[in-house]
């Protein structure tokens, strides 16, 4: 549970969690009151012994309190993902601890020894998935079974829980594979995905992928730099075509519905189409620029009107850039339209690249460095609107690092947001060289994957602190994680139609607020042709009674009130 992974083989299945437990994203279990867990090693009655013995508030003696190392305080965790690794400092050998869950629905306590625990599927009914959407407040008391006079507490640690179920499927590359891992997030091991482990081709190297929005297509630069675009359910090389000469990327993105790709090399953007690879519009596909600027990283919103990239007069290769803004420009139909900076370089050494769009469009999050962009160690991330104004910092996310606050010169970078089908929270993936509990220290240049959640909609620090991703393997270098929807999401989470006006694309097919959107209602009304309520039933209704006393066909009006109404003899 505590280090995941597979070493970077990909040997084994992926372990999902089943349908019957994610309850088709509702609340698995919805417990109350009071609960107590004994684990082995725990000494027998300790439920009664912490209950007799006198607690020591944290503060009273440093050298007798246990203190938390993992998780951070303010940690929010997907309720889809329970394989948490809980960790303490053990003040002295041979102790037993009490551990401490108070929520609004539940106070969990958890008798255990040693310095860690991780929660059976019954504990995290009880810890979390009782109170989703909320907070749990974690302490750890520590007794000596010995002298069971006394105990002492830990410090408390607030972990939230999301409402729902984090959707999508992560691609990372990892230098245990050299190739592009997969896994979703509730996954207890990764996979090796591209290039095929079982395919001729397996050792060959590939980097700096990206992934379209629907989840059918994948870019990358395969054997090094050379641009390769699959389709990801039948492996199929879609380019280059075999008569096709060997184009060079570094990286790139998809439009929203897949059919484009913009592609980034040696600081020119070039539009293709993804299928056939050939340049789509003028000047062999060479989207417009300033003059003088040259371009890296690019990202498609999700509205499809805009893309995003790091945009500089200095050095540009096809994996860093240095001295870079945050520059956006306009797409219609074919059509590039005006440059506009949102985040200005403030000269060398500052600067800003890997921008990433938000599930609605409505942000970019960033990188900002004072050093050029590969390996940066001065890498923090930052959001900033996409109507501009000032960046927001991300502090939580950035600089809380197990028990402590203002760690910096960590390599915070490549930011990529989980898809989402509703407004609300959302979450950031990211790679970064911190510490991980006690398992994995500081590294100086291997980074891993972490995630956070981000709710833009708070004043202050909008992000909430950063929990390593479990799937993965922790010997191995991680980065890119790029998230995007399963088959299992547009099963389970993914709406039928697209909701109008909230940016999201709803029903999972790469496209935000698409022209057939639906503009959704708290009732069907009946005989339109329209699903108006967007349960994925047109004119599902019945017709008014008008004596019941109930409104028999949803549109608000019962009885006598609602001129449909027939008389039932």
């Amino acid at each position: 549970m505590g280090t995941g992974g597979t070493g970077g083989t990909g040997a084994g299945p992926i372990v999902h969690v089943p349908d019957s437990e994610l309850c088709g994203g509702e609340p698995c279990a919805d417990h109350t009151g009071e609960r107590q867990f004994t684990h082995d090693g725990a000494p027998d009655g300790a439920d009664v012994l912490f209950g007799d013995a006198t607690r020591n508030p944290a503060g009273t003696d440093a050298d007798n309190e246990p203190a938390i190392v993992y998780p951070s305080h303010q940690t929010m965790f997907p309720v889809n993902v329970s394989r948490i690794r809980f960790e303490w400092t053990e003040p002295a050998v041979d102790l037993a601890y009490e551990l401490r869950f108070e929520g609004d629905e539940t106070n969990v306590s958890v008798f255990t020894t040693g310095s860690s625990w991780s929660p059976t599927e019954e504990e995290w009914d009880w810890v979390a998935e009782s109170n989703r959407g909320g907070a749990v407040t974690f302490t750890v008391t520590a007794l000596d079974p010995d002298a069971p006079m006394e105990a002492w507490t830990s410090g408390t640690v607030d972990v939230f829980y999301s409402d729902a179920a984090v959707p999508g499927a992560i691609y990372y590359w990892s230098t245990g594979t050299s190739g592009v891992m997969r896994a979703r997030i509730e996954d207890s091991i990764s996979q090796k995905f591209y290039t095929d482990p079982e395919a001729a081709d397996a050792g060959v190297c590939v980097a700096c992928h990206t992934v379209s929005r629907d989840g059918r297509r994948m870019a990358m630069g395969y054997g090094g730099e050379a641009l390769r675009t699959i389709d990801i359910d039948s492996f199929d090389v879609l380019v280059p075509k075999p008569t096709q000469a060997e184009r060079k990327v570094g990286w790139s993105t998809f439009s929203p519905d897949g059919e484009l790709l913009l592609v980034a090399e040696k600081g020119v953007l070039r539009l293709l189409e993804s299928e056939s690879g050939e340049p789509v519009g003028d000047n062999d596909g060479i989207v417009p620029l300033p003059a003088g600027k040259k371009a890296n990283m690019p990202d498609w919103s999700g509205l499809g009107d805009k893309v995003a990239f790091a945009m500089t007069e200095g050095k540009v290769g096809n994996k860093e850039i240095e001295d870079a803004s945050i520059a956006v420009i306009d797409y219609d139909d074919g059509v590039w339209g005006e440059v506009t900076v949102l985040v200005e370089s403030q000269g060398a050494p500052d600067n800003n690249f890997f921008p990433a769009w938000s599930p609605d469009s409505a942000w970019i999050a960033y990188v900002n460095a004072q050093q050029k962009s590969k390996d940066a160690v001065t890498a923090t991330i930052r959001m900033i609107s996409a109507d501009g104004g000032s960046s927001r910092e991300l502090s939580r996310l950035n600089e809380r690092v197990n028990s402590e606050d203002g760690v910096v010169d960590i390599g915070n970078a490549m930011p990529r947001w989980a898809p989402s089908t509703l407004p609300g929270t959302f979450w950031l993936a990211f790679s970064s060289l911190r510490a991980y509990a006690t398992l994995r220290p500081q590294d100086g240049k291997e980074d891993q994957i972490w995630i956070a959640a981000v709710d833009p909609a708070a004043s202050g620090d909008v992000s909430y602190a950063a929990f390593w991703a479990p799937f993965q393997s922790i010997e191995d270098g991680n980065h890119r994680a790029f998230w995007t929807v399963s088959d299992e999401d547009r099963q389970q989470q993914c709406l039928c139609v697209d909701v109008c006006g909230d940016g999201i694309d709803n029903n999972c097919n790469g496209t935000a607020d698409e022209a057939t959107c639906s503009e959704c209602g708290p009732v069907e009304i009946c005989d339109d042709g329209i699903d108006n309520n967007c349960n994925c039933v047109v004119d599902e209704c019945v017709q008014e009674i008008c004596d019941d006393g109930i409104d028999n066909d949803g549109d608000g009006l019962v009885d006598g009130a609602d001129p449909s109404c027939i008389i039932v003899d």
